[in-house]
């Protein structure tokens, strides 16, 4: 992989530092500007000369003693906004930028050898669990478990990672934590390879995966591979050689820069944007340890096969040693997007499913679904009759950082509250967990959290569990986790609709392994009672099942199944 330098990791890391000045090229890919000068706290940022090589690097070698410096590049652009001006531009492959209005980068030197961390990794052995497992959870880190001021920071995301893995999470899906300006969600990215200075460093975020790894939870992350920040320095230093000069995309798609996939170098033989992606793909998985990436805004890309390419990259970075899992936030839906190496990427959003369960939940019309629609709903439960070759393709969410919270919206359009509200609630998440595909559940929806959407400050209230309501959705939640941990039959793609009643809007479906693993659920989707529900000829065994949910028993007879389902009320039931 090529990196703006040389940045291996001092197997010297624990010796006590050196006084001598290290040998440390820096280095930066600008092949069609004629002039690039390297300025720092090292040179008192006066300019020095660097030398031009034939793949289009410039390279300065520099005596730098140990510890932790800054510097930039002074380019003279060949940008169509500022052709001939001479810019001042943070390394685009640095890993750490200053969270300043500066923006430099900085270079750690160690025993005068360049490092990027000193974190020690401990947890690399321990097993994960495989992408037909996970039990997703996204959050942002400003939000999770900070406040207004101050937001939150990796090591806050750590003090509750045990938190996660109480609740059942195998995975956390992690909003942008790469280098962007400002204190938005990060969706403007000024740097692939920088960590968010506002969140903590490099080291803070190792440290943050590994403590996942402990605990055997997988870390996704949130990559933005359609479109860049307009001050990121490849805008900067030549704006045409990576990103459209006039942005194809409709208006409501052109978030900043967007990356040319297609355009190519025919002198050093390269997709500039390809390469750029590729390296910061690979850099992530080996130095961050990361366990997958979800594709920002797939429909920008639009190109299958750049996307099997990216994906290809991060597959090769982990050699096999580890399962990893790429999904694509791909609207409107398109399931030929998936399965990879068949598909672009393994698995991808299920936008349409979302836009059902909302309508269904606050009964009112939501991005195109009716509530209305039950025949609608129940087909959308099962990816096999939406395009998907296997429930393993989707990942299943009500709701996600693109929406207002599931109370928000239980209040705000279905005038929904407190008991009510939460009766709902929980249908949705009964239903999330035990359907075929892989659920994903947004930061705070466990415990009836409510805000909308905002790029302001909406900090998690964790406070909000100490009420009776809210720790028993939490606690509902965690027992359905539990459960779709166990039962092998929740992870399969085996679904059969077992029973359904549009008068009363009441059905029932079944799940099940070829040795004997099935799981029963019933679910009544208006919040009134339905009264006695009988499940036939559904090939149950007779004998005593256990409804999970509350814990009772009901014993099927001749293969029969008969019960009651209170108001907004789901039971799910296990041989």
């Amino acid at each position: 992989m090529a990196i703006a330098v040389a940045m291996e990791q001092t197997d010297e890391k624990h010796a006590p530092p050196s006084s001598e000045l290290g040998k440390v090229e820096l280095a930066l890919f600008a092949p069609y500007n004629e002039s690039v000068e390297l300025i720092g706290d090292f040179n008192d940022w006066q300019p020095s000369p660097m030398t031009k090589g034939a793949d289009g690097w410039w390279r300065a070698t520099i005596d730098l003693a140990d510890g932790e410096h800054q510097y930039k590049f002074r380019v003279k652009s060949v940008s169509y906004f500022a052709a001939g001006e001479t810019l001042d531009v943070f390394d685009p492959y640095a890993p750490g930028v200053t969270g300043d209005e500066h923006e430099n980068s900085v270079v750690r030197v160690k025993n005068g050898r360049r490092i990027w961390t000193e974190h020690d990794w401990k947890h690399d052995d321990v097993p994960l669990p495989q992408n037909e497992e996970l039990i997703v959870y996204e959050l942002f880190v400003a939000d999770f478990a900070g406040t207004v001021e101050p937001r939150g920071r990796f090591d806050d995301v750590i003090a509750k990672l045990d938190y996660l893995k109480d609740l059942g999470i195998n995975c956390v899906e992690l909003m942008p934590v790469k280098f962007f300006p400002g204190k938005g969600w990060g969706y403007n990215l000024r740097s692939l390879f920088a960590v968010a200075s506002a969140y903590g460093g490099a080291d803070d975020l190792c440290r943050l995966v590994d403590e996942c790894h402990a605990r055997g939870i997988r870390v996704v992350i949130d990559g933005v591979y359609n479109h860049a920040d307009a001050d990121s320095p490849l805008a900067k230093i030549a704006y045409a050689y990576w990103f459209y000069e006039q942005n194809p995309d409709p208006p409501e798609m052109q978030w900043g820069p967007k990356f040319n996939y297609g355009h190519f170098d025919e002198n050093l033989q390269i997709f500039p944007a390809r390469k750029y992606v590729i390296d910061s793909i690979k850099f992530w998985v080996e130095k961050f340890h990361i366990d997958g990436i979800r594709f920002d805004a797939t429909r920008g890309i639009s190109d299958f096969d750049v996307l099997k390419e990216l994906t290809a990259a991060a597959f090769e970075q982990t050699g096999g040693r580890k399962p990893f899992f790429t999904v694509a936030e791909h609207v409107p839906e398109d399931p030929a997007i998936t399965g990879y190496p068949n598909g672009p990427v393994v698995a991808a959003w299920r936008f349409s499913l979302g836009a059902h369960f909302r309508a269904v939940l606050t009964e009112q019309p939501n991005d195109g679904a009716s509530p209305a629609d039950f025949e609608g709903f129940l087909t959308a439960l099962d990816p096999t009759k939406n395009g998907y070759a296997s429930g393993n393709h989707c990942l299943n969410y009500i709701v996600s950082h693109d929406h207002d919270k599931l109370m928000t919206q239980l209040a705000e359009k279905g005038h929904m509250f407190d008991d009510v509200a939460f009766a709902r609630a929980r249908m949705g998440l009964a239903l999330l967990s035990t359907i075929p595909g892989i659920p994903m559940i947004w930061m705070g929806q466990e415990f009836g959290h409510a805000a909308e959407k905002s790029l302001d400050p909406r900090p998690l209230d964790w406070k909000l569990l100490d009420n009776q309501r809210n720790a028993d959705l939490h606690a509902y939640v965690r027992n359905l986790l539990k459960l779709r941990a166990e039962a092998p039959a929740l992870r399969g793609d085996n679904f059969e609709m077992c029973l359904k009643d549009p008068a009363r809007r009441v059905f029932a479906f079944k799940r099940w392994t070829s040795d004997g693993n099935v799981v029963l659920v019933l679910a009544n989707l208006r919040h009134e009672p339905a009264g006695e529900v009988t499940v036939a000829d559904c090939g149950l065994e007779d004998g005593n099942w256990r409804e999970r949910t509350f814990g009772n028993d009901r014993a099927v007879e001749q293969g029969v199944l008969r019960d009651t389902l209170g108001p907004s009320e789901v039971k799910v039931f296990v041989k």
